[in-house]
Order: structure tokens, then C-alpha cells, then sequence
């Protein structure tokens, strides 16, 4: 009963039906009218918004990452100015997508 608390239909008449595994899991399989609507039931078209990659780490540029997206430190600072950060060492993570190169800022808490 618990495994199907975690899958968040917890009454045993919302599932359709549960599968043992080989490996001692149980699949819980919900009704099908009971299953959340996703983008492809609206028939609406979702574009992949890329993979954030990782270029600050609390406070320490990650050049290689920098690098594997073509981009470098000095990039990275031109960036941050424009947004009004001067400090790297200030944010915690900062991660950069590879569709876009649209930046994600984290800062440090202050009272770090």
C-alpha cells in the first residue's frame, strides 16, 4: 500500500493495475482518466529549451564547462555585468543553457 501512496494515487480504485518486478518493485500503473493531461494531449507543440550547464560553482568558474559551450571567463563576466553582478565569487552557481546561452544566477546567502 505504500507504493502506491508514493505514486500519488493513493485509493487502489484509481490504479489500474500493479505489476511485481523481478527486481521486488512494484509498477503502479494509474487509470488512464486519472493520468495528469501533458502538452501532446493539447496537441501543443513543446520546443526543447536546452541543458543547463554549470559554469560558477560556489564561487569557482568551471573553464572547461565554459569551453565545452564556446564561450570563456571574459564572456562570462561581460554577462554578469549586464545583469548588474560584478563578483563571481558571490553566487553559488551560475549555469548557462546550450540551446540559448541564456543565463541562470544563483547567489550566495548572505549569511554564508
Amino acid at each position: 500500500m505504500s507504493n502506491l501512496r508514493t505514486t500519488g494515487y493513493p485509493d487502489i480504485h484509481d490504479n489500474e493495475y500493479a505489476i511485481l518486478e523481478a527486481t521486488g518493485e512494484i509498477s503502479i500503473f494509474p487509470r488512464k482518466e486519472l493520468v495528469p493531461i501533458t502538452p501532446k494531449d493539447l496537441h501543443m507543440k513543446v520546443e526543447y529549451c536546452g541543458l543547463p550547464i554549470a559554469v560558477v560553482i560556489e564561487g569557482k568558474v568551471q573553464k572547461r564547462k565554459l569551453k565545452f559551450i564556446n564561450k570563456n571567463e571574459k564572456w562570462l563576466k561581460e554577462e554578469l555585468k549586464a545583469k548588474g553582478y560584478l563578483q563571481i565569487k558571490d553566487f553559488f552557481y551560475a549555469a548557462v543553457r546550450d540551446t540559448d546561452h541564456s543565463l541562470t544566477i544563483n547567489k550566495k546567502d548572505v549569511n554564508d
